[in-house]
């Protein structure tokens, strides 16, 4: 794997704990951002702009991206874990704005946080809610289904 998709899915792995981290403690994006590039900047190498790219993506388009998990979750948007709904608000988002990064990246990235994070079974979930939302905000009709990786 090159040091840029490991950059890259570090990205995303912090990206899904800080969204979990704002919505459980309500804290500031601005502090998040800075809280989790001083206690890993120097741990790892981060793709540190991607992070910064979906959180502040995922907070210019969450009322969008609610919506449309919304449409696709069992109940409504509240009955889906916190964890889950995080790695769904950034899968979705990635969909939405990261149009240079194919949707199958996309979905086999999250679902993989999702197996990781996760509830038992919410890989599922999010594996269906985000092969959902490619036609939702991706031109790609001629797409094939997307089976997640294996672990």
């Amino acid at each position: 794997m090159s040091l840029k998709i490991k950059e890259r899915r570090r990205a995303r792995f912090h990206a899904v704990q800080a969204l979990y981290q704002q919505s459980i403690a309500a804290t500031p994006m601005h502090e998040l951002k800075a809280q989790f590039y001083n206690d890993n900047c120097d741990r790892h190498a981060v793709e540190w702009d991607f992070f910064y790219h979906l959180l502040d993506g995922v907070n210019k388009n969450k009322v969008l991206i609610d919506e449309k998990i919304g449409q696709y979750a069992v109940d409504n948007i509240d009955s889906i874990n916190t964890i889950d709904l995080a790695i769904l608000r950034l899968g979705a988002y990635e969909l939405l704005d990261c149009l240079d990064i194919p949707y199958q990246v996309v979905l086999n990235e999250y679902v993989d946080q999702a197996k990781s994070l996760g509830t038992q079974e919410g890989h599922g979930f999010v594996n269906g809610v985000l092969d959902k939302l490619v036609t939702e905000f991706r031109n790609e009709a001629t797409r094939k289904p997307v089976k997640a990786s294996k672990r």
